[in-house]
């Protein structure tokens, strides 16, 4: 696993884990990491990740929100309920030098309260598969003021999950099993 593109590009990422208490870490492949940041930066002819605040949910190994920071995102904002994956995104955050420009929080996603100061531009979400969490994690971020109007939403899922949310779909792409979103929030 490594950084795709930007600042940091081909710099290599811890992604070993330990699996305990059947926590599984499902990093995202180089090649739908590539095609996410591609269809990204090219929205309406502009880059919305230059400068951006982005939250990296179910974070696994820091991955997604890593890559958003070499390519010009300002802040990241890592959570993850897992031990595993905050010990790994620390590490990678460490190794890319970036503690500046990062938090990483260890919580329940789905029990976050109401945030007044961390309105993100953008938001990887890639929750564990068969739990049913993408529509559950979307409403409480809308709900507790954890993003922007009109925030971009990266959503990797399990094709054979209907996704009914709040959100506008911009473009959505199939890669085997796996099912990516990109979704832009409407007027809340």
């Amino acid at each position: 696993m490594r950084i795709i593109g930007g600042k940091w590009k081909r710099r290599k990422l811890n992604s070993s884990f330990n699996l305990k208490n059947s926590i599984t870490i499902r990093p995202t492949t180089d090649r739908i990491k590539e095609n996410i940041f591609n269809i990204v930066e090219n929205l309406n002819n502009d880059n919305p990740l230059l400068g951006a605040r982005v939250l990296d949910l179910f974070c696994g190994t820091g991955a997604l929100g890593l890559e958003a920071l070499s390519r010009g995102a300002n802040f990241c904002h890592f959570i993850d309920n897992s031990p595993e994956a905050k010990r790994i995104t620390l590490e990678n955050i460490n190794k890319l030098g970036t503690e500046k420009h990062v938090l990483f929080t260890r919580a329940d996603i789905l029990g976050l309260s109401i945030n007044n100061n961390f309105e993100s531009d953008i938001v990887f979400l890639d929750p564990p598969y068969g739990k049913d969490l993408c529509e559950q994690a979307i409403s409480v971020l809308l709900k507790q003021g954890w993003v922007k109007r009109n925030a971009i939403f990266i959503l990797e899922k399990e094709v054979s999950k209907k996704l009914n949310c709040d959100l506008r779909i911009i473009e959505r792409r199939q890669y085997g099993k796996s099912e990516i979103n990109i979704l832009r929030s409407m007027d809340f």
